[in-house]
């Protein structure tokens, strides 16, 4: 075989690419609104309505438990409506700065590991070795949203575009997808630096390779839906225990992290694996059930005022509130002493 030039390794990574391209998609199948998300909300919905959802105020009826009018009908779920659609609108652009350069620092991981004057060998991982790599790439990448999440909420440049997702006064399955495209650019960025120098060496050592996928979802992803992705962000509670809920972020640890409440700030940044939150401090467990109320609170747990009423306020005020926080950055730069 002869040797393999930068040029024809991305042209060779193009196919290998994809599992891990979706990885960065908003809209792919990485969402909690594939199929296999949607399917596990139903299921794990009705099984909650079964053993203890009946009679509660969100409704008699199976229907009326799982999709409740007064969550759907308000001005917040609206919103979320209007960022999904103008995101579907956004993602080819993001796409088009993040899948490129994912390619090229593979290719030129697996350059540096292969050699210039060196053929890329086959693959010859071999079954196991294919998992391995493919529980790597995930963890890799489960890691780095947590890295972008908790970035996000601490850095006073950066929380206005976040605050749009925190923002939501209810929670349905769509409002997943109440992000700004800072935030998406973000989570790709980061996410690429951490997992394709990994996977381009992956590459270069063992030739090109398959992550394993389950349904058409890379394996992260895949334990995320089936385990109730879509349910994080609802008004139904599935909480995976204390011993679990140290492992995977449940559906009802997330929900906590959307809470007005004080000691559930800045808690359970995870996407699917609570390991990042309990390794780091900021795991929290719940004891038992507890009544939530959702949006975006002052450190005492005053809620702030709804400031994304609207799709323009909501893509066009965290601009604003970053500039303020980066006048006010300055300001206290300029005042502290030499």
């Amino acid at each position: 075989m002869d040797s393999i030039n930068l040029t024809q390794e991305l042209s060779v990574l193009a196919d290998w690419l994809a599992p891990i391209a979706t990885l960065f998609s908003p809209f792919g199948v990485d969402s909690r609104l594939h199929w296999t998300g949607l399917a596990a909300f139903l299921v794990l919905g009705v099984a909650v309505y079964w053993f203890r959802g009946r009679g509660e105020k969100e409704g008699s009826t199976l229907i009326g438990f799982l999709f409740p009018l007064s969550l759907y009908r308000t001005a917040s779920s609206w919103v979320d409506v209007k960022v999904f659609f103008a995101g579907r609108l956004i993602k080819p652009l993001i796409s088009a700065i993040t899948l490129p350069a994912n390619a090229w620092i593979m290719a030129a991981c697996a350059t540096l590991v292969a050699g210039p004057q060196t053929a890329l060998p086959g693959n010859d991982m071999g079954f196991g070795g294919v998992i391995a790599a493919s529980l790597l790439v995930a963890m890799l990448f489960d890691f780095s949203y947590y890295v972008t999440h908790r970035l996000s909420h601490e850095s006073p440049l950066l929380w206005p575009f976040h605050k749009l997702h925190h923002s939501a006064e209810v929670l349905t399955p769509i409002t997943a997808k109440r992000n700004h495209p800072v935030f998406d650019l973000l989570r790709a960025v980061i996410g690429i630096s951490m997992t394709a120098p990994i996977a381009g060496a992956i590459f270069g050592f063992f030739g090109v390779i398959e992550f394993t996928e389950i349904f058409g979802l890379t394996l992260m992803i895949a334990l995320m839906n089936v385990t109730g992705g879509a349910l994080r962000h609802s008004h139904i509670w599935v909480d995976f225990g204390p011993v679990f809920d140290r492992i995977f972020i449940s559906p009802a640890q997330h929900q906590i992290h959307h809470s007005l409440e004080p000691r559930h700030h800045d808690k359970n940044y995870g996407l699917t694996l609570a390991i990042w939150d309990w390794m780091f401090g900021t795991l929290y467990v719940p004891s038992e059930r507890e009544v939530l109320s959702f949006g975006v609170a002052e450190r005492d747990g005053t809620p702030q005022p709804q400031v994304h009423n609207t799709l323009k306020e909501a893509y066009l005020v965290p601009f604003v509130e970053a500039a303020e926080a980066a006048r006010a950055r300055d300001s206290k730069i300029t005042q502290e002493p030499a």
